[in-house]
Parts: C-alpha cells; sequence; structure tokens
C-alpha cells in the first residue's frame, strides 16, 4: 500500500506540473479569457475527467497558475527592478534588463495575468497581495519616494519590454542601449531632483458627440472596451452603446477587429508620438508631465482601453499589424534624416522606442494599482532626460531641429 501510494503521489505532482505549462501555454495561445480546462488538459496529454478532478473550473486553474508560477514570476522581476533603483550598478541594472534578451513563457504568461486579473475576481483577489506588498509600499521620505517611484517605472516598463520581445522581438543591441540609458538614470542622486508640482492632464480623450454613425460606433467601441474589456465588448454591447441595431454596425465595419482598430486611430491621438510633439520631450518636466498623464485616474478608460487593445493584439495578427503601424508612425521619419549616421538613426529608433515602452508601461500598471498617481516621477523622468542629452546633446539638437523642420512642412 506505502509503494502504490508514493507511485499515485508521483503521478499526480507529474500531472500538475503538466498542467500548469499546458495553462501556461494555453494563455499565450488564446488568452486568459479564453482558457479552457478541457483544452489545457489535452496539451497536457491528460484526459478530459483529469483536469476536472484537480481543478473545478478555469478561475480555480488561473489561480493555482499565479499563486504557484506566475507570482514568483512577478515577485522576481519586482525585485530586481528594486534592486537597480536601490543599488544602481552595472551589475543590478544588467541582471533587470537580461530579462527582454530571452523572456521565458512563464515572464509572459505573467504579465497577461497580471494585467487581465482585475476582470476576474476570484484571480483578482489573489493577485491583490502582490500589489498591496510590492506596488503599494508605504513610504516614509523623500528619498525613499524617489526610489520606489523609480522602482515602479523600471517594473513596469519591463513588464512591457518582455511582452514587446516576446511578440515582436528585441536585440541585443537595444538591450545594451537600454542598460546604459538606465545605469545613467539611476546614478543621479535623488537629492538633486526637484520636486515636480504635475499640471493637470491635457490630453484627455473626449468622447465627443456625432451624427455620423461611424464616428460614434468608435466612440462607444473606446467606452466598452474600456470599462468592460476586449472579450465581454461584444458587437451587440456596442450597438447598444451606440443606439444602433446590431445589423448597422457591419455596413461599416466587417469584425470586431476592424472596430477596435478605429478606435484606436480615431481616439488614441498620442500626440507625444508625433514628430510635431515629440521634438519637446526632452525639454524640462515635458517627459514627467507626459508620465504624471498616463497615471492619472482622470485617464483610467484610456488606460484599459489601450491596455485591453494591445493585449487583444498577442492573439489577433489584425490589431497587432495596425498597432505597430501606428507605434512607428515617427521612427518612419528617421529614413529622411540628413547628415546623420547609421549609428546615430539607430540610436534615435531605440530612444523613441524606449520612451514608448516606458509611457506604456506606465499606462498599463496603473490600471493595476492607483499608487502610480501619486508617485514622484520627475525622479525618473529628469535623470532619463540628462542621460539621453548628456549622452549625445549635440546629436539630439541636430536631430530635434530636423524633426521640428519635418513636422512644420507635414501633417505629423
Amino acid at each position: 500500500m506505502p509503494r502504490s501510494q508514493r507511485a499515485r503521489s508521483a503521478r499526480a505532482i507529474a500531472n500538475d506540473g503538466a498542467i500548469l505549462d499546458a495553462a501556461v501555454s494555453e494563455v499565450l495561445r488564446v488568452g486568459v479569457d479564453r482558457v479552457s480546462p478541457r483544452d489545457v488538459g489535452h496539451q497536457a496529454g491528460l484526459s478530459h475527467g483529469a483536469t476536472y478532478a484537480r481543478y473545478e473550473d478555469v478561475d480555480e486553474l488561473l489561480v493555482d497558475l499565479w499563486n504557484t508560477v506566475l507570482s514568483f514570476r512577478a515577485v522576481h522581476i519586482f525585485e530586481l527592478a528594486a534592486a537597480a533603483a536601490a543599488q544602481p550598478s552595472a551589475e543590478t541594472v544588467r541582471a533587470l534588463v537580461d530579462f527582454l534578451r530571452e523572456p521565458s513563457q512563464a515572464d509572459l504568461a505573467c504579465v497577461e495575468v497580471l494585467y487581465s486579473a482585475r476582470r476576474i475576481p476570484t484571480l483578482h483577489e489573489e493577485v491583490e497581495p502582490f500589489v498591496r506588498t510590492y506596488l503599494e509600499r508605504r513610504t516614509s521620505s523623500p528619498y525613499d519616494e524617489a526610489i520606489a517611484t523609480r522602482t515602479l517605472v523600471l517594473f513596469a516598463t519591463t513588464l512591457l519590454e518582455i511582452y514587446a520581445a516576446a511578440v515582436l522581438g528585441t536585440s541585443n543591441e537595444y538591450c545594451d542601449f537600454l542598460e546604459s540609458l538606465y545605469l545613467h538614470t539611476l546614478r543621479v542622486d535623488p537629492a538633486t531632483i526637484s520636486r515636480h508640482v504635475p499640471r493637470e492632464p491635457d490630453d484627455q480623450i473626449v468622447l465627443h458627440t456625432s451624427s455620423d454613425l461611424r464616428d460614434q460606433l468608435s466612440h462607444a467601441t473606446f467606452g466598452v472596451v474600456g470599462k468592460s474589456g476586449y472579450t465581454k465588448a461584444t458587437i451587440s454591447r456596442i450597438a447598444r452603446r451606440a443606439g444602433c441595431p446590431p445589423a448597422a454596425i457591419y455596413k461599416h465595419f466587417s469584425s470586431k477587429e476592424d472596430l477596435i482598430i478605429a478606435a484606436f486611430n480615431d481616439l488614441m491621438r498620442s500626440r507625444w508620438s508625433s514628430a510635431r510633439s515629440f521634438v519637446g520631450i526632452l525639454e524640462e518636466d515635458a517627459f514627467a508631465h507626459m508620465l504624471y498623464s498616463a497615471a492619472s485616474t482622470k485617464n483610467a478608460v484610456r488606460q484599459s482601453f489601450m491596455l485591453e487593445t494591445c493585449v487583444a493584439s498577442q492573439h489577433s495578427e489584425k490589431i497587432r499589424d495596425s498597432l505597430m503601424s501606428q507605434m512607428t508612425e515617427l521612427t518612419s521619419v528617421i529614413p529622411l534624416l540628413d547628415d546623420v549616421d547609421d549609428q546615430e538613426r539607430l540610436n534615435l529608433h531605440y530612444l523613441i522606442w524606449s520612451i514608448s515602452s516606458v509611457n506604456l508601461g506606465v499606462t498599463f500598471l496603473a490600471t493595476v494599482t492607483p499608487r502610480l498617481e501619486h508617485a514622484s516621477f520627475n525622479q525618473f523622468a529628469e535623470p532619463y532626460r540628462r542621460a539621453i542629452l548628456n549622452g549625445w546633446g549635440p546629436t539630439w539638437a541636430k536631430l530635434r531641429s530636423q524633426l521640428q523642420d519635418f513636422a512644420d512642412a507635414s501633417s505629423l
């Protein structure tokens, strides 16, 4: 009898591991909202009953996946970010950036589950202890707050970069660029950074009214996805919000994907990502203000909409291609610059992407915790700005002048 019990125990442990590995793969394949215990069991090579013998439903499976596997990935990434922020050195910064060189499936699944948990009550209940313990730590001094802010920005940006690296790929050269940029940023003494008083966010999305049905549908999609999530944003719900029958939608859009793409194109209006606004991103306070706006609860619907759209792009090539087209609008100017060598062009491309990553990272993490709204963003933004200008100030001045000329001569 004891021998038989040990054998069953070993099989049970092996089955548990196979199920969790399969659950990670399914999260990445279909998304958190569409994970099925039946599909997980099939991918794990187990019978339908074996999975349900272990888990009552998909929520229980996701909870176990978070508690057993993914929460440890989140804690590890956070602790690396905290070490780099508190004790910046070549070793601590490299340890953080190395996550981007070869992100694992578990790391990518960690990001997706963390950002989807808010819509799944049972999962959100399990994720909350991580949020309270790590992301909402109290600080007792301005120095502690500076380190806490830098940690949160690094954590948020690393999650975004992990996601982007896994979906789009990355390069060692870009990681080397980030290492150098982060190291110079984090080595700036917090005592030398003045406190920044944020302005009221001036880039809020206002859902204006219009008699054009296509415009109304775009606005309705923005609101429904931003408040309910991509999966629950059905055609019927969007039609009801727009005040039209579902059949009317198909006169303008062939699918929900097309609605999402139209809403993203029409409503995001990320002015800083155009040449006209990007030229001023390294002016004093400009980058900090962008981060305060990204984290503001007044932009909560926009934060959620952008997050939901980006997560959906992981599982939809059509949405992913559209988002990438929008994100590369500014970088398309780089080949047109005059008197700029290949390395300068590459650095500008990396700079644009790194700024995008910080902005989107903060935007996404703000959906998880309101703590970011009260962060001292200037403690990251100003050292970051100095690192860029000190690293290639003359080059930036030349590039800025040309970008301004392009902005003045075009609609970019």
